[in-house]
Parts: C-alpha cells; structure tokens; sequence
C-alpha cells in the first residue's frame, strides 16, 4: 500500500531503532588522517544478533549472504555474488532494469523504476515467490528520467518525474499513465543537474545540482544553482527553498512532515584550518579522503547549507556538525558568515555520494529496522581509495526529532582491490515488508528481506 505523511506523522513517536551503534565514524581532520576501515565505508558497525558461531560477521558487524537469483532474471555481473547484510536476512536478485536508478512503489502495490540515459521508467509487478516480477514500459522516450514520487490531487493518483530539463506529472491508474503535464521547463542539465523528487501534499520538491565543483558563481546564476526548489503539483508556486546545496540529490520527507536532503559534497577540498600544520588552503590527500562529509541535514525556506564559501567542520563530530569559511573563496568570512548557517544534522563518510534518502517511518520495514532513514551511497569517483557503494541506516530521535549516526547497513559491492560489480542508488521500503535496492552498473533490482 501507498505510504503517507500522515502515517507517517501518527506514528513519528512509536520505535526506537532496532539497531544499535556500535561505533563512531571518525573523519580525519589533520594531514594525519586514520586509514579506511575495514570495508571502506567509514560507517559505524551495526549490532549483530547473530548466535549461530559459524556466522562470518565481518568488521562492520554484517554477514555476508549469497545472493541468489529470481526465476526469469539475468544476475549478469552479480552472479554467484555475495552481499553482507545484518544476520539473519536474505538477499535476492529480484529484476533486470538496465540503468536502474530511482524508485517509488505506485498506490496500486507495484513500483516504478527510473532509467536515467535509458529514457525509460519501468514497471515491476511482485508475482510468486521465487519469481521475477512482471516487468512493462511504462514511460519511454523520456530525457533522462531520475526523480520519481507519487502523490494525490484532486481524487486521483498523479506520477511526477524529474526529467533533464522539465518537472513532469502523469495521471496513473490501472498501471497506465496519461494526461501529461509540465510543471516546471527551462532547467539547466549541465554538472549535478540531474533533478531527484519527492512530494509533501500538493508540493514538489526538486533537486538543481552545482553547474561546477566549487563555484562560486552559482549562488548567484539564473537560474541559481546548489539549490534545492519546490513547485505545486498544478505548476504554479516554483520557488527556491535552500540555497548553498551543492547537490542535494537525496531528497524526503521526514517523520515530522519536514523536508530532508542528502548532499553530495566537494572534491578536492583545501585544508581550512588555520592551525600548527602549515597546510591551510593546500589540498592534503589525507585531509581530502575523508572531508568534506556527505551532508544529511533538514532544510525549510530559506535555508543555506554554505557551499561553497563554508564547510563543514568535523573536529567536534559527525552530527550537528558546524562550519568553517572556505580557504579559497570566503577566507575571512566576509562572502558568507558561516556561524549563522543550521549546523549539519548528520554526516556521511566523504565521496560516499548518497544519491538515494528514504524514510522507514510509516512503512513495514519499520518492525525490523525501527524509525530512521535509509541512504544509500554510489560510492566515490576519484578517491584514493575508492570509497564503495553502500546503504546506510540513520535512526531517528522522536523526542528532538533529529537523525543519528549512520550504521551500515548493505555493503558488499566493491571488491578488496576497489573495483565494483555494482553501484546502488536507492534503496525503497517495500509494502512486504522488504527493502528493493537499485543498482545502475550491474543494472537490477534486488530484495533484501529481514529474518522472521
């Protein structure tokens, strides 16, 4: 069945994280930075149950399972693969969908799969266990289709999809989509330019990426860039809600009814800190492998997240995290007082790049991993080492309404030498009570299933 903010909000004060930290993420903040852990991710371990001793848990306090295959699918690069996953679950290649990217489970108990430079969003139809799902075309000749969400309007389910240059809506009902409409056109493609959705009532929420890795100049383009915006479902109302969002590409609504974003932060960032090093503004590999964190924060109108003239400052921690000016492009503060920015709620172990932020509130899934927020990482493009893909299980604190520290949650899809079988973008609570992870590369859905 369909999730709702208003679920989700009845139920915001219920569970507290079934999975407990076991650690912290420690972020080099000096020219001596500690070396990755065991697996790369950066993430704090989960809490194992596992009482079977001959269970592997690895490092990350996760047991490696093999994946196995749906009747119908072609496991291609993931074949006889493993993934490691909390004791006691299962993982399954459930479905082929080259370019798999974003996903979002329809009213009618199927979900919808964008395909980005396929131009297609597909449909998937849970069948028999064991099987692969029925799979249909349900929009194709699109312009680089990311963002998917569903939301209501006027009686009727709607589908909106976030193109290269446009917001789209289509009417949806009995797995057909129809009376198209454009919201929003005109935007700019170039850089981070790929537009993530998501809907809170009858508002659409769109990401517009960084044209440029740390410029400047896009505070002030127009349209303005590292930004995260909002239009009504009847395409009136588009305006900028945050600024400074270098490229929020993670975008929910949190238990609280508030809007949430994933950003994915600068490479290549100059040391900041004016300290006994000697290094400031230089680019120090053990400062740049670990820094900035990936940001996970709340943002309502108004907000400005600094990039590029402020960073994030993890010498006091991972959460509620402050900032620091830009050696480069604010280095005495006089561009953009950082002290005034709302400090980073969490953050995410650097060039993670989290593509994909879900909220388990309100869903199934929510009995095994308890209230929190899932995100999932494609993993990074040029550090030294690579940073893998993963996804990550944030909790949530009801009494301050805020997130924890991230634990890892599914990991896996990078080998010991930093060459990847798979990348994953999103990961959506199933109404099975399942979680259905999207893979780009390797280009399949998979099933990843509690232990009852």
């Amino acid at each position: 069945m369909q999730r709702t903010h208003a679920a989700r909000a009845r139920r915001r004060s219920g569970r507290s994280a079934a999975l407990a930290v076991s650690g912290v993420l420690v972020l080099a903040v000096s020219a001596c930075s500690n070396g990755p852990d065991g697996d790369g991710t950066g993430l704090a371990p989960t809490s194992t149950t596992a009482t079977d001793p001959a269970v592997d848990a690895g490092s990350d306090g996760l047991a490696p399972v093999e994946l196995t295959v749906t009747a119908g699918t072609d496991p291609g690069s993931a074949d006889g693969r493993s993934l490691n996953v909390p004791s006691g679950w299962n993982a399954e290649i459930w479905a082929d969908v080259p370019g798999a990217r974003l996903a979002a489970w329809a009213p009618d108990g199927s979900v919808v799969v964008s395909t980005g430079d396929q131009g297609v969003v597909t449909r998937l139809v849970p069948t028999s266990e064991g099987e692969a799902p029925s799979s249909t075309t349900l929009l194709d000749g699109l312009d680089d289709p990311q963002g998917v969400a569903f939301a209501e309007q006027n009686g009727r389910s709607v589908l909106v999809v976030g193109e290269a240059t446009r917001i789209v809506a289509w009417d949806y009902a009995d797995g057909s989509a129809s009376n198209r409409r454009i919201l929003v056109d005109g935007l700019p493609s170039s850089g981070h330019g790929k537009k993530a959705v998501t809907v809170r009532g009858d508002t659409v929420f769109y990401s517009l990426g960084s044209s440029a890795n740390r410029d400047p100049a896009d505070r002030t383009a127009d349209p303005q860039r590292a930004t995260v915006w909002q239009v009504g479902l009847d395409g009136t109302g588009n305006s900028v809600v945050a600024t400074g969002v270098r490229n929020g590409f993670g975008l929910d609504v949190g238990p609280d009814g508030t809007l949430f974003v994933a950003v994915n932060q600068s490479d290549n960032q100059p040391y900041p800190f004016r300290d006994d090093t000697g290094r400031y503004r230089e680019s120090v590999r053990g400062y740049v492998n670990e820094n900035p964190i990936e940001q996970i924060s709340r943002i309502a109108p108004g907000t400005d997240l600094g990039w590029p003239l402020c960073v994030p400052d993890t010498r006091g921690g991972i959460t509620d995290v402050p900032y620091v000016p830009d050696p480069m492009n604010n280095p005495d503060g006089h561009e953009l007082d950082c002290a005034t920015l709302p400090n980073t709620m969490v953050g995410l172990p650097a060039h993670s790049a989290p593509l994909g932020l879900e909220f388990t509130a309100g869903t199934p899934i929510e009995r095994a991993l308890g209230s929190g927020a899932l995100i999932t990482a494609h993993g990074s493009w040029n550090r030294e080492p690579p940073r893998p893909p993963s996804v990550a299980f944030t909790p949530w604190d009801a009494a301050t309404a805020t997130l924890g520290p991230p634990i890892a949650l599914v990991t896996g899809f990078q080998d010991d030498d930093g060459s990847r079988w798979g990348r994953t973008v999103t990961a959506v609570p199933g109404p099975d009570g399942s979680l259905y992870v999207t893979d780009d590369d390797a280009g399949l859905v998979y099933r990843l299933a509690p232990g009852t």
